[in-house]
């Protein structure tokens, strides 16, 4: 029992333990002198075997470190918000563009627009002069036919509208259409009184209007430019323009003057 018993040391004893390690002073230095010596003189003795080899460098050279460069992964903002607002725009557009197409698709399956037809059926030259100063005269009456070939679609002819006739570029009389509505499968036919003087034309072109008129076929631009709406069921349309024109060509220049209609030509673009 005496052999196993454990002794336990007091506070007092621990406290006296650490007060008398405190005030010992080592004897002999931790370091061997030799290695002191060598150290100082800057020869440092060869690590024991097995063990590393630890290198010191002077006080004044300095050590060599690498430099690990350093990368800012924060991207700019303002480049990101511009890139995301151009994205957003162009899907708009596209989207916008694809709405369109898309109505403009079931317009045309449920209406099926046709183009309106024109023709000039008679036309009268009352009056048809050159003075001496080479200035002309020119009165003319036309009978136009507008046909609508639409089943549900009406149009109204506006003001404003504009026609002349020229001959070889030089505009002779001027006129305009009456405003009116008209209905789906009709056909109307207007008469458009045209005037106008003071048209300058040149020798040239005198002396080339006898022979077209010995030869019967002098050729005349009828041009018409007129503003319309176009009425869909419902829905009206906005301010569209017409544009006619008939390269006609008549025997003469008088009131019995008669269209060659297998000569003449007609375009319509809206």
């Amino acid at each position: 029992m005496a052999d196993n018993q454990r002794v336990h040391p007091t506070m007092k004893d621990v406290e006296k333990n650490e007060v008398d390690y405190e005030n010992e002073k080592p004897n002999s230095p931790l370091v061997p002198k030799s290695n002191l010596a060598s150290e100082k003189d800057g020869v440092y003795p060869p690590p024991p075997s097995g063990g590393q080899m630890r290198v010191q460098f002077p006080k004044d050279q300095v050590i060599p470190t690498r430099q690990i460069p350093r990368y800012h992964s924060g991207p700019p903002k303002r480049r990101n918000s511009c890139c995301r607002c151009l994205c957003c725009t162009i899907c708009f557009l596209f989207a916008l563009v694809a709405i369109i197409a898309i109505a403009c698709g079931v317009l045309y399956l449920v209406f099926q627009p046709r183009i309106p037809k024109y023709s000039v059926d008679s036309i009268r030259i009352t009056n048809f002069s050159i003075n001496a100063d080479l200035t002309t005269n020119c009165q003319v009456a036309v009978n136009v036919r507008a046909r609508n070939p639409n089943k549900k679609i009406g149009i109204y002819y506006l003001d404003n509208s504009h026609l002349a006739i020229s001959y070889m570029g030089t505009e002779l009389c001027t006129g305009a259409l009456p405003v009116f509505y008209q209905g789906h499968k009709n056909s109307t036919f207007l008469d458009v009184a045209l005037s106008g003087t003071g048209a300058r034309v040149t020798s040239a072109v005198v002396s080339t209007l006898k022979e077209q008129k010995q030869k019967a076929s002098v050729p005349l631009n009828l041009r018409a430019d007129v503003p319309v709406k176009i009425k869909l069921g419902k829905l009206k349309s906005m301010k569209i323009k017409v544009r006619v024109r008939w390269d006609l060509v008549v025997d003469r220049l008088d009131a019995n003057a008669k269209v060659i209609s297998e000569k003449s030509k007609v375009s319509v673009k809206m």
